[in-house]
């Protein structure tokens, strides 16, 4: 059965002498690896496509009764050349895919993850000096975003504006925020998180990350954010961060 996809390359691998492996996230299959056969030397039917980050819209063939998936041809839709250039940029991406590919369920809620994805490496892209904390934000809405994101701005128990307190604490397993005279009724792992980052936090949800960049976080925010939300993901998620890559705990 053939069908035409549109597809975000992630890596590309050799087998044999011309022909190549490619693994893909797209917003309809989710991801998934495919074989294309002579894509290692053929200028007419992949001219461009094959590299990291190029999203591109393919041709594909797919062999139920083998299991695989091939790639037919493709047509270059967008690449990131100056993501690819800049070691910085594309250290951020590769984190941000990294953990895509962890934390990634299914082609369930496809869709969303490919347009927050694209979002996020277009402001890498274009961005003249990206966040550093891009990917802990990029990391954060994707969390966020599979039902996992906290009530911000009021207490769990009482209702309270923790806003006008100063902040509250954050209790992880639960996923709830408690005021300062709340906190006594929460349990387990927690992380007090003063304004500023309640601030931060919140904006990473309502914006997109083409604004991220213009997010003024302090030191003591970056922190409390960092914890927090390694925590949130390593509990809610299963994930966690381990020479150089996601891995489920």
């Amino acid at each position: 059965m053939e069908s035409t996809e549109k597809a975000l390359v992630l890596k590309v691998g050799r087998f044999r002498e011309v022909d190549a492996w490619v693994r893909l996230f797209s917003p309809r299959k989710g991801i998934f690896t495919a074989f294309a056969f002579g894509g290692s030397v053929s200028r007419r039917r992949f001219l461009g496509c094959l590299d990291p980050f190029n999203v591109v819209n393919f041709k594909v063939k797919h062999e139920a009764a083998k299991g695989y998936t091939y790639l037919l041809e493709g047509s270059l839709m967008a690449a990131h050349p100056r993501l690819r250039q800049d070691v910085e940029r594309l250290g951020m991406a590769v984190n941000c895919i990294k953990f895509l590919e962890a934390a990634h369920l299914g082609a369930t809620g496809s869709e969303h993850a490919f347009d927050l994805l694209m979002e996020t490496l277009d402001a890498l892209e274009q961005a003249e000096q990206p966040s550093r904390l891009l990917p802990l934000f990029f990391r954060a809405r994707m969390a966020f975003d599979q039902g996992f994101k906290p009530e911000l701005s009021h207490c769990a128990r009482c209702g309270a504006d923790v806003a006008l307190q100063g902040g509250a604490q954050l209790f992880v397993e639960q996923g709830k925020l408690h005021c300062g005279d709340c906190r006594q009724w929460g349990h387990g792992a927690s992380v007090r998180l003063s304004s500023p980052s309640l601030d931060v936090l919140q904006a990473v949800c309502e914006l997109s990350p083409l604004q991220w960049a213009g997010l003024a976080v302090s030191n003591q925010a970056r922190m409390e954010c960092g914890r927090a939300l390694d925590l949130f993901v390593e509990y809610h998620l299963g994930l966690t961060w381990d020479h150089g890559s996601f891995r489920r705990i």
